[in-house]
């Protein structure tokens, strides 16, 4: 008995190795070892004509301490963080509607916010430009109300890309709120409405606890993909440097130096990796709390 026991558990763990073989042999080889390739880059050095020389310094990493650079992450963490506030302050108010008074159209209005995911992105982005621009969309329904007498420069400013930024983003706050929101027991709600408590009590003392993993999945969701883009400052910004993104397309394409843009891809990665650590320890606060 203790025979086939022992092969059975023998023949279990080669079919598990055999399933996780492909997963593992995907991420390696499209996820982890381009990393790899990027990290020993940035370690690298450059030749005149651009090319990459094999070495291991510290050049790439000491040139980031270069003052000229701290404006460019600081406005990259200074958009993120807007571009995240307000897809919370918005989304919030979307996933709740959606999850508690939308009931039979909850699905219709999801995958409204769905569609415009169909249209390619830089057409999305493009038909902003149309939209911002100074003969535009915008600046003709101002002029011609009489808010404005000239049409004002809406393209190529902050608050442009952060426009584009919370429309290309505030579906990736919104659906996992509305999962935490979903997920709720309603009898958790009418508990607390029959103890006394108010709308808004029972909102901060339930809804909101319970609701934490959804929004600290958003926060998530939102913070790292706006810290690293680089298409929407592109074409809504006016400029090729305003974003962490946009340098390491700059310094890639542009100025030929795959070793310095890989050395800030690292230090990108770096920032991402200690936000993913802070959101793995909130999730498992925000999770202690719903149990």
């Amino acid at each position: 008995m203790s025979i086939h026991a022992s092969t059975l558990s023998k023949r279990k763990r080669l079919q598990n190795v055999l399933f996780l073989t492909p997963s593992v042999l995907v991420i390696g080889i499209f996820l982890i070892s381009p990393l790899f390739i990027v990290l020993s880059y940035s370690f690298a050095g450059r030749d005149a004509s651009g090319g990459v020389v094999p070495a291991f310094i510290m050049d790439n990493y000491v040139k980031l301490g270069d003052p000229i650079y701290y404006p460019i992450f600081l406005n990259s963490f200074k958009i993120a963080f807007f571009t995240t506030l307000l897809s919370l302050a918005l989304a919030y108010p979307v996933a709740y509607f959606i999850a508690f008074r939308a009931k039979r159209f909850a699905g219709l209005c999801l995958m409204l916010m769905i569609i415009p995911f169909w249209t390619n992105f830089l057409v999305r982005m493009s038909a902003w430009v149309v939209l911002l621009n100074r003969n535009g969309i915008i600046n003709t329904v101002l002029k011609n109300l009489g808010i404005i007498d000239e049409p004002i420069k809406l393209l190529g400013t902050y608050g442009a890309v952060l426009v584009g930024l919370l429309y290309a983003f505030l579906p990736s706050a919104v659906f996992p709120i509305y999962a935490a929101l979903d997920s709720i027991d309603p009898s958790l709600l009418e508990a607390a409405k029959d103890l006394g408590a108010s709308p808004a009590k029972a909102f901060l003392k339930v809804t909101l606890p319970l609701s934490l993993p959804g929004v600290i999945s958003a926060i998530l969701f939102v913070f790292v993909p706006s810290i690293g883009v680089f298409v929407i400052p592109a074409i809504l910004g006016g400029g090729k440097s305003i974003l962490i993104g946009n340098l390491i397309v700059t310094l890639y394409l542009e100025f030929r130096n795959i070793p310095f843009g890989s050395a800030v891809s690292i230090v990108l990665l770096f920032f991402v990796l200690i936000g993913i650590i802070f959101y793995m320890r909130a999730l498992r606060y925000a999770e202690g709390l719903r149990s």
